[in-house]
């Protein structure tokens, strides 16, 4: 039997080594995921149903690639930790490949810059499961409190707004000035790389030697493809959390278009600063505030709220509008319909760490891994879909007119009125469809709730005996309705 876990074991230097990890991944992860569809439309070239395409089969390679290698964290028992080598591994590898991801020379053949943008981004894809499966799944290594690791998760998330807003408040104005001075806006967007990378390289590095591994039972049995599979099969709330949550970034496509939007409906990149200020605003002070709320209300009772108050306010907005005489209304509902976002984005990885310990309750097996990969999937699914929907339904339905090369000049094309309408209604109303039906998801079919998942934690732990669990999971399962 395992030795029970303490709460106050996690030092100020661990929680601020992981808060700071996500500070410098975040950095990286926005740049790639949020401002690509710009860089490949508006920079090299290619056309928007390609960058759809390009999305669509990276996405199809994760759904390989992230379980895979939930396997092999699973089955791993290198030297310094099952889970903070690889992050040390990925602290090197993810600045470089996002480097390369801005690196595509744009007077190749529309050929080979749709090959090497498309190589670039689904090894940065690789690249990135490596760091983000090993992060989370740290967060269940270093304490059993379910309460303790809301914390520190949201303390994550915290930090992962500031990297988040950092490149998201600084890019466009750095790559416009960088390219005007310099003449090229290839370069300047490369040399924007270049410096987030860098910075999230130093922030991500001292994770790995500050954070200890303290739940791992190192006696386990590494677990096999067959053991992942039964795993995944036990594993019922897993799947339908993470379902709802891929569902839900069907229609998502708010994050993907907010410099299409400023730019196309607006009228100035000048504005993208202040409507992603609001926008985002909402995200730090969920964060700050969760673990408050979360000592009152369940997390799934905090999700809903979130999602119900994403649904309300984009509808408002939609009919509405941005109009000038409009506009602070627009920028008031953004701020909004931020929080339930924010609600939506940062508990989606907390409910991972409630997911591990219930396969680990019902199957006998602590698969960090293989349950956070499940988490990275989805993560990178919730982009890659709502990527692909937006730019498909930008190029392919609503005729988008991406930038081209002319005798080596950058042309600009005017946007036919059917791309105006089509960003509007995507950027506002759009996700209203995804986050109705996974709440109903969630609603029906998820019923672990956080008093629950703490006893399941203490039997894992040895803290009380399997006969103890059962009788306290019987008086909570008489409290969440469903429950059998």
């Amino acid at each position: 039997m395992k030795n029970p876990v303490l709460v106050n074991v996690i030092s100020k230097k661990e929680r601020r080594a992981y808060a700071l990890y996500f500070w410098g991944q975040n950095m990286i992860y926005v740049i790639v995921m949020n401002f690509i569809q710009n860089y490949w439309t508006d920079v090299v070239g290619l056309a928007a149903g390609t960058a759809a395409v390009i999305i669509l089969i990276a996405r199809f390679w994760d759904a390989v690639n992230d379980p895979m290698f939930g396997i092999i964290v699973d089955r791993s028992r290198l030297p310094g930790g099952r889970f903070k080598p690889w992050l040390r591994i990925a602290a090197f590898i993810l600045p470089v490949l996002t480097i390369l991801t801005f690196a595509v020379p744009v007077h190749l053949s529309l050929g080979i810059k749709t090959t090497l943008c498309a190589a670039a981004y689904i090894l940065w894809g690789m690249a990135y499961t490596i760091c983000d499966v090993p992060i989370f799944s740290l967060a269940t290594a270093m304490t059993s409190s379910v309460q303790e690791r809301t914390n520190l998760i949201s303390l994550g998330r915290l930090f992962s707004f500031l990297g988040i807003g950092i490149v998201m408040f600084s890019i466009i104005p750095l790559t416009n000035a960088v390219g005007g001075a310099a003449g090229s806006l290839p370069l300047a967007w490369f040399l924007a790389a270049c410096l987030f990378s860098l910075i999230g390289f130093f922030l991500m590095l001292p994770v790995s030697r500050a954070a200890q591994e303290r739940t791992i039972d190192q006696t386990s049995p590494p677990i096999t493809l067959k053991a992942m599979f039964e795993y995944l099969r036990s594993n019922t709330y897993l799947l339908v959390f993470y379902g709802a949550v891929i569902v839900s970034s069907l229609t998502n496509t708010t994050m993907v278009l907010p410099l299409y939007f400023t730019r196309v409906n607006l009228g100035s990149d000048a504005l993208f600063m202040p409507v992603m200020l609001i926008t985002l605003m909402g995200a730090p002070l969920v964060s700050a505030v969760l673990p408050l709320l979360n000592k009152k209300f369940d997390k799934f009772h905090i999700l809903l709220a979130g999602n119900l108050l994403t649904i309300a306010t984009s509808l408002i907005m939609y009919f509405a509008g941005y109009e000038a005489g409009r506009f602070g209304v627009f920028l008031t509902l953004s701020f909004i319909r931020g929080l339930g976002l924010a609600c939506t984005t940062i508990m989606m990885f907390l409910f991972a760490a409630d997911c591990v310990e219930y396969g680990t309750y019902k199957s006998g097996r602590r698969a960090e891994g293989t349950t956070f990969s499940i988490q990275t999937f989805a993560t990178k699914m919730t982009s890659a879909v709502s990527g692909f929907v937006a730019m498909g339904l930008l190029g392919w339905f609503f005729h988008y007119q991406s930038s081209y090369y002319e005798n080596g000049a950058l042309i600009v094309p005017v946007q036919p009125q059917s791309a105006v309408q089509g960003i509007w209604f995507m950027y506002s109303i759009f996700p209203v469809i995804g986050v109705g039906i996974s709440t109903l998801m969630l609603l029906f079919f998820y019923k672990l709730r956080d008093k629950a998942v703490q006893i399941m934690s203490n039997v894992n732990t040895g803290q009380i005996s399997r006969d103890e669990g059962e009788a306290l999971l019987r008086e909570e399962r008489w409290r969440v309705k469903g429950e059998r």
